[in-house]
């Protein structure tokens, strides 16, 4: 009698727990959607992308952050730059009981989303950036350095067509002299 009792008693205590497991973890929040592997962000805003869809009981959520070596840290809301580029982030979601739910892990990149062709000034290049009002892929002409005087200096990057340029006295008499040797050739 007594071990039908204990059995009886032993079988309700494994019900009951196999019972608070289920239950425990139908409460646990779940992330259903995933979000893209690679987030791009202009410098100076803030992530502003949408948070995945979560079901089940939530306590708290949001966006976390993780630099190269660096453990997970809440994300602040302040606005990115540059040092952060490189980054992962990722969107947690907790229940009261101590049970969390991640999404997947996306590589943050902090920097202008170039769209169009490229634009120039004597020095620079760039490309209007799709997200805001900056200049993306900014940088000096590639000729820039390299002979100056040559008759066809064109870009690397941009393809702009610059003319030779001549500077000083001596620049220009041999630019006079050029002319001379042009009119006479």
């Amino acid at each position: 009698m007594t071990k039908k009792v204990l059995s009886v008693i032993l079988s309700v205590c494994l019900l009951f727990g196999v019972f608070a497991c289920f239950a425990s973890a139908a409460a646990i929040p779940t992330i259903d959607t995933e979000i893209p592997v690679k987030v791009r962000i202009c410098p100076g805003k803030t992530i502003n992308i949408d948070a995945p869809e979560i079901t089940g009981n939530v306590y708290a959520q949001g966006w976390e952050i993780k630099y190269e070596g660096g453990d997970w840290i809440p994300y602040d809301g302040e606005p990115l730059d540059k040092e952060e580029n490189g980054a992962s982030i990722r969107y947690f979601a907790a229940n009261a009981v101590g049970g969390y739910a991640y999404s997947n892990e996306a590589l943050l990149v902090v920097d202008h989303n170039p769209i169009g062709d490229y634009k120039y000034s004597g020095t620079d290049h760039w490309r209007d950036c799709a997200e805001c009002d900056g200049q993306a892929e900014k940088g000096a002409h590639t000729t820039l350095g390299e002979d100056a005087k040559k008759a066809d200096n064109v870009c690397k990057v941009c393809g702009q067509r610059r003319t030779a340029q001549y500077n000083g006295l001596l620049a220009f008499w041999e630019w006079i002299m050029m002319l001379i040797g042009a009119l006479i050739g």
